[in-house]
């Protein structure tokens, strides 16, 4: 039976309030009323950049590469096509392409805020990593590995990106240009950043950072557009500009509304994850984990609010084998399966603490998983009861702590 976490204030409220060292409920600014008119006006005056109006030319092919879960991505993509529609440009000479994991429901309501004059004129498609008939190779990288892009990226004279600003902290985070590489390229670079060892080495994590951040510079990219997002579906924020001062300034954002510092950890964290099915994935799972696991006692508790329906991926089924965590963990390293992340942190976590899940899953899959099944906020509640210390993370897929040590 689906559970909704449409209201997370009142999980906030079944915890015992003189139990709360944490209480992250409520966003530290206002979402924006108007995102389309944000984005538009963002474009007229972008950080470090000229006005898109005079960054194209009549005749131009321009592609918008529009990233995986970006809240409310259409009113971003019609505030583009406004400001590029002003700027004299033909809609028949724009690309939409959407990153490979875009649901059908996605997709069909991706341009449901482009006038109907305009959006008939568009062209939009779902990037394929798997089909070499849609992948262009572009240069080999400095570590001699081939970046390969998506066709109609490649074609474009300018393209303008569109993703979701996060902590640099965040699980698997690359920068504001992984929403570009490798989400637009071949499989086999897909694979090889979705193994764990990417997120866990900090090395190898920092190569990972350089080799998208080439990657963008070898296609062109100086221009990005940036989402601060908010609780659920909402927008705090949108930066355009160039890219490196995007990012300086997409970080100093975030860590003022996510990046939040208890005054020490707590035997039970609760984290939830809002929004729509966009929102509701294993990869979110995987960042509010995290998120989670850097504010819980060891051998504590994470409960983890959420209205995920999807089926675990083929990583995350793993941990229902019966192996060890040793075997389990030996072949999650070697799995470049997308959901190997959380997978693996799943698995650690299970020897950290004891992790509750809510999801709209039954509960003889969430068992399987070894995470504990939580039926609905009135256990969660019960299980504030049997803690001395609790901390609220509402949408904590944006979130990060900085717990003071006990």
């Amino acid at each position: 039976m689906s559970q909704s976490v449409s209201s997370p204030e009142s999980a906030a409220w079944e915890l015992p309030a003189d139990r709360l060292v944490g209480d992250y409920s409520l966003p530290q600014c206002r979402p924006l009323d108007d995102p389309v008119a944000a984005v538009a006006a963002a474009l007229v005056t972008p950080l470090d950049f000229p006005p898109l109006s005079v960054c194209t030319v009549a005749g131009d092919q321009i592609a918008l590469a529009v990233d995986r879960g970006v809240p409310q991505a259409a009113a971003v993509v019609a505030g583009v096509m406004q400001t590029l529609i002003e700027a004299g440009v033909s809609p028949a000479n724009v690309a939409v392409v959407c990153a490979a994991e875009t649901s059908e429901a996605e997709y069909e309501q991706l341009l449901n805020l482009v006038p109907d004059e305009v959006r008939v004129q568009l062209r939009i498609e779902t990037h394929d990593p798997h089909d070499r008939q849609t992948l262009q190779y572009l240069a080999a990288s400095r570590s001699n590995k081939p970046i390969y892009f998506n066709r109609t990226l490649c074609d474009a004279d300018v393209v303008i990106p569109i993703g979701t600003m996060r902590l640099e902290s965040s699980l698997g985070y690359v920068g504001v240009h992984g929403g570009l590489f490798p989400a637009f390229s071949d499989d086999e670079t897909r694979r090889r950043f979705a193994a764990p060892s990417s997120a866990d080495h900090r090395a190898l994590h920092r190569r990972r950072h350089e080799e998208v951040d080439e990657a963008a510079w070898l296609l062109g990219v100086q221009f990005t557009v940036q989402v601060i997002p908010g609780p659920g579906d909402s927008i705090l924020q949108v930066l355009c500009g160039d890219a490196n001062r995007v990012a300086e300034e997409g970080q100093r954002r975030c860590q003022t509304v996510w990046l939040h510092s208890p005054p020490s950890r707590a035997g039970l964290v609760v984290a939830t994850i809002e929004g729509g099915d966009h929102q509701q994935t294993w990869e979110n799972i995987g960042r509010a984990l995290f998120a989670a696991l850097q504010a819980v006692d060891e051998q504590g508790a994470v409960v983890l609010c959420t209205n995920v329906r999807q089926p675990p991926g083929p990583a995350v089924r793993r941990l229902s084998a019966p192996r060890t965590s040793e075997e389990i963990l030996h072949a999650l390293r070697r799995d470049h399966s997308a959901d190997a992340i959380t997978a693996a942190l799943l698995l650690e976590s299970r020897q950290r603490c004891r992790v509750y899940l809510m999801s709209g899953l039954d509960e003889e899959t969430v068992e399987d998983l070894g995470l504990a099944h939580v039926r609905d906020q009135a256990q969660v509640g019960r299980l504030g009861q049997q803690y001395a210390s609790c901390i609220f993370l509402r949408s904590a897929q944006h979130a990060m702590v900085r717990a003071a040590e006990n």
